[in-house]
């Protein structure tokens, strides 16, 4: 039977989750485009060594799923002595993997950009920048698995288990992840139109 005491008595606990799955997002999220910057031009120069890097580079992030990249970071590193705290692994491993993944973003618009203003080219890239940072969010509940990071999907695992509430922690879990990609996804529309608005005025 449906526990809505439960729902009332541990929401809190879950939500105070989010601190930490959004931290984790954004700093990867910083850290992302940059690599994925210097990538995407990697791929596009015409110096072989730099192209073949770049081209690698790609091809060996992309080949590994993010969930075996996870377990390298934070279990296989520390057997070479090489131990990282629980945040800074999470933020390290999402960053190289969406680096990867943005840069094809970021190669597309390159060879796209000839002719445009650069407000025009900002425009073009809101849209699937704002796609990857979800999927940061949400992919981020895969480092839960790990038990070093204590997010919404963590905790929400956590009490479910020791109560046998798991279906009203998930459903917990679930609406506060609904609720962070609408209000993300709402505000990159937002930000879009007053963009959109400032390249009309000129």
């Amino acid at each position: 039977m449906f526990d809505f005491e439960f729902i009332r008595d541990n929401w809190f606990f879950i939500a105070t989750g989010i601190g930490e799955a959004l931290g984790i997002a954004i700093f990867s999220f910083l850290l992302a485009p940059p690599i994925a910057m210097m990538v995407a031009r990697g791929c596009r120069s015409t110096l072989f060594p730099i192209k073949a890097l770049s081209t690698f580079y790609v091809w060996l992030i992309d080949g590994i799923p993010l969930l075996l990249q996870i377990f390298f970071v934070f279990l296989a590193l520390p057997q070479l002595g090489i131990f990282l705290p629980g945040f800074g692994a999470a933020v390290l491993v999402m960053a190289l993997n969406y680096s990867s993944r943005m840069s094809k973003i970021f190669y597309e618009r390159f060879a796209a950009a000839a002719g445009k203003s650069q407000n025009e080219t900002r425009l073009s890239l809101i849209a699937p920048l704002t796609s990857e940072f979800t999927s940061m969010i949400k992919d981020s509940t895969l480092i839960s698995v790990t038990g070093f990071i204590h997010d919404v999907l963590w905790r929400a695992t956590r009490v479910g288990r020791a109560d046998f509430k798991n279906l009203e922690a998930f459903i917990i879990a679930a609406i506060i992840y609904l609720t962070l990609i609408t209000i993300v996804s709402l505000g990159a529309k937002i930000l879009k139109g007053i963009m959109s608005g400032t390249e009309g005025s000129k």
